[in-house]
């Protein structure tokens, strides 16, 4: 028959072909192990979204658990993504980064599943091979790496479920029996369409996609019936019939009705505001030029297409120099004249081919290819990204299908079925290797960025983060080189700049580190962790009011610091402005009530300043926050031992023990507390002592008492004997880390 696609790729058994699509959308399988890579850790494991913010504040937050008042936010508004990361930290009481992958391959499975269902509806019972072979190349196109084996690609997962989901209620809603059915149905729709939007903003393109698909496909009016009806001139009724289809036009004012409602929601949202980003994150959309910002972005298009096609450059992160800008005569000009050319013919010849099946199949899979990319095409508003491999899940679906539709043309034109299965079944292997190739890769940051690359030698952002892996790593030299690599690549690199003082503060190179900070803050303002490291390094060099200028420049910034208000608090002990330091102490804990150092610190300085009653106030509200952090404990016991509470005192050293059974001064002072007048005797706790000559010391490696005019003959004593102690442990396990060869 004219109208219908000849099939000769062999049909697949409809109890068979869900089996199939599951097991090749295991190809991305060999990650379920993988570690938190790249976004995941400012997305999930450095979000307190994730963790214990109050439930509500999710809905306050963007994706990066940044206020959406907040200037730096980047309006990226997905808390259903956010409330799945959550659940199963609730599940697991902890980050488990193996359950997370684990969740987002189940998820691509079920997707796979989805869309087989959602062709079917597109493309009617009689061409259920077509679905079949079209849902198989999704299930195991290798751009779907970053979504599946990236945690953050779960954003992309959930969404794309709804949206499928949402289309199949929508068929529901035009085939339904009754008018109750059809209200429920489209209820349904509008829940799903909401949750698609509320795990990422690409889910209302789902809206149109129904639309078209009501159209093409069930109502059957083609584009040249479009053209016509403008003109005033009719192929034939089929027009006339639509419009007094009232079913039809009511479905189409309700996803309208829809439509305006979720966006006006999101952009109340976002404070009818839109992102604000940097010219590293987009740089065609920085450009002056319109004509050359249109090429640019038009040569990015040609580039999704390619990937599309030819997934063999992968990377993720197109930004700083992976895709350089055309700015005048570029042989890539022509690349993206071939392009529209190419693509422009495609669309001339949906609109005035003869209208049959065939046509309609290729609008919907233009439809699916076309309207989710919108978001991300920079026409409506830009993007913070130049190429992202994630956005193209769910258009890679239309894709697949103009593929299938192609090669079933293909088989049937030159009667080649044989040739036809054959090249789609090696299509599918060196799709399904090349994905299990590249989610390997994803397993961890340092696979995942040394294969970077090779696609993209010149992007400063690769070289910035191997260098942050490899400091992370304690590879410092190999991680200066590379943060030096990316300063080359893009001097005004303002992290790379903050990074790299970082490391030449650490070894001592202040003068240095402190000119990189102000490089820094000079290329960004509003940097407020370049802000604090500045006044780090300004207090060690002395210059103490320049360090107070800028730890106020960086809370000016940024608020909610508590690091920031502990580094202040310890300037202010330098400086023996002792209630300023405990002012900024108490800010600390006010924002991070597990701030540990500065828990410790208030009740170390309370205690020195002879104000015991309220170091141990401090002392028990904090274990309110962290119950199980030894040095209060032994700080507590400290204080009772110098007020004569020996029994208490023991009480509280046995509990540090009880926790950190390994740190030597515990067990030094428990001694001397039991023999206060004796130098040095643990009894039978320092052979204990003596087993690991590598006993962690932090936090307990100093106790200074600083404090005068004491009345008690034994508080003397027994301060005395604790600096003896305290000089005499770090004598002896000096010496004992000092064997002869």
């Amino acid at each position: 028959m004219k109208n219908k696609i000849s099939t000769h790729l062999p049909a697949v058994p409809s109890s068979l072909s869900p089996w199939i699509i599951v097991i090749l959308s295991l190809c991305f399988v060999n990650s379920y192990d993988g570690d938190f890579v790249f976004d995941d850790n400012e997305a999930i494991v450095n979000n307190n979204d994730v963790r214990d913010t109050p439930f509500w504040d999710i809905f306050q937050n963007d994706f990066w658990g940044t206020k959406l008042s907040h200037r730096q936010s980047h309006k990226s508004y997905r808390p259903f993504t956010i409330l799945s990361f959550r659940l199963q930290f609730w599940l697991r009481q902890g980050l488990v980064s193996q359950d997370y992958h684990i969740v987002n391959i189940i998820l691509h499975s079920t997707i796979c599943l989805l869309i087989l269902s959602v062709y079917n509806i597109f493309l009617g019972p009689e061409e259920r091979s077509t679905s079949f072979y079209a849902a198989a190349l999704f299930a195991v196109h290798p751009i779907h790496t970053e979504a599946v084996s990236g945690i953050v690609g779960r954003a992309e997962l959930l969404c794309s479920l709804f949206t499928w989901l949402s289309i199949l209620l929508y068929s529901h809603t035009i085939y339904a029996k009754n008018i109750l059915q059809a209200c429920a149905a489209m209820f349904s729709f509008a829940i799903c369409i909401t949750a698609a939007m509320l795990c990422k903003e690409t889910g209302i393109t789902a809206i149109g996609i129904c639309a078209i698909y009501d159209i093409v496909i069930v109502n059957k009016i083609y584009p040249i019936d479009i053209i016509n009806s403008l003109t005033f001139k009719y192929a034939d009724k089929s027009l006339n019939n639509f419009i007094n289809l009232r079913n039809f036009l009511l479905r189409l004012a309700a996803l309208v009705l829809i439509a305006i409602i979720l966006l006006l929601l999101r952009f109340s949202i976002m404070g009818f505001s839109t992102p604000k980003f940097q010219s590293v994150d987009n740089p065609a959309s920085f450009m002056d030029n319109v004509l050359l910002r249109i090429l640019n972005y038009n040569y990015i298009y040609c580039l999704n297409i390619w990937l599309l096609i030819c997934p063999i450059w992968l990377c993720f992160d197109w930004s700083m120099g992976c895709i350089s800008l055309i700015t005048g005569y570029d042989y890539r000009t022509f690349v993206v004249i071939i392009f529209w050319l190419m693509f422009g013919a495609f669309i001339v010849y949906t609109f005035i081919c003869h209208k049959d099946k065939t046509l309609r199949y290729i609008i919907m899979g233009l439809t699916v290819l076309i309207c989710p990319f919108l978001p991300a095409s920079n026409i409506f508003f830009n993007v913070g990204f130049v190429l992202a491999e994630r956005v193209l899940y769910i258009p890679s679906a239309g894709y697949c299908l103009l593929v299938i539709i192609g090669l079933q043309k293909l088989s049937a034109r030159f009667s080649l079925p044989k040739m036809s299965l054959l090249a789609y079944v090696m299509l599918i292997v060196l799709l399904f290797v090349r994905s299990w190739i590249r989610s390997s890769q994803w397993r961890n940051e340092r696979l995942l960025f040394q294969s970077a690359l090779n696609v993209c030698p010149l992007n400063a952002k690769v070289h910035y983060n191997i260098a942050k892996n490899a400091a992370d790593a304690g590879n410092v030299d190999l991680a200066k080189l590379e943060y030096r690599e990316a300063l080359r690549l893009n001097p005004k690199y303002a992290q790379a700049l903050n990074n790299l003082g970082n490391l030449l503060k650490d070894d001592g190179q202040l003068l240095e580190a402190v000119n990189l900070f102000e490089q820094a803050v000079n290329l960004q303002k509003d940097f407020s962790t370049a802000w604090m490291n500045r006044g780090i390094v300004q207090s060690a060099l002395k210059r103490y009011e320049e360090s107070e200028a800028s730890y106020f420049m960086a809370l000016q910034y940024r608020s909610n610091y508590p690091d920031c208000y502990y580094n202040l608090g310890v300037l202010y002990l330098e400086r023996k402005q002792y209630d300023k330091a405990l002012k900024a102490w108490i800010n600390t804990t006010k924002q991070k009530s597990t701030h540990k150092r500065a828990w410790t610190n208030m009740i170390l300085l309370l205690d020195d300043l002879d104000r015991t009653e309220e170091a141990l106030k401090v002392a028990n509200k904090a274990l309110k926050f962290i119950p199980n952090h030894a040095s209060i404990y032994f700080n507590i016991a400290n204080i009772l031992g110098k007020k004569g509470k020996y029994e208490d005192a023991e009480i509280q050293f046995k509990r540090a023990i009880s926790i950190d059974p390994m740190v030597p001064m515990i067990y030094a002072n428990l001694g001397i507390l039991r023999n206060a007048s004796a130098i040095f005797h643990t009894n039978l706790l320092f052979p204990l002592m003596l087993k690991n000559t590598s006993l962690r010391t932090q936090e307990f490696d100093t106790i200074q008492l600083v404090s005068t005019n004491t009345k008690s003959i034994r508080f003397m004593i027994y301060k005395l004997l604790l600096i003896i102690s305290n000089s005499y442990m770090c004598w002896l396990l000096n010496l004992l880390s000092h064997r002869p060869v």
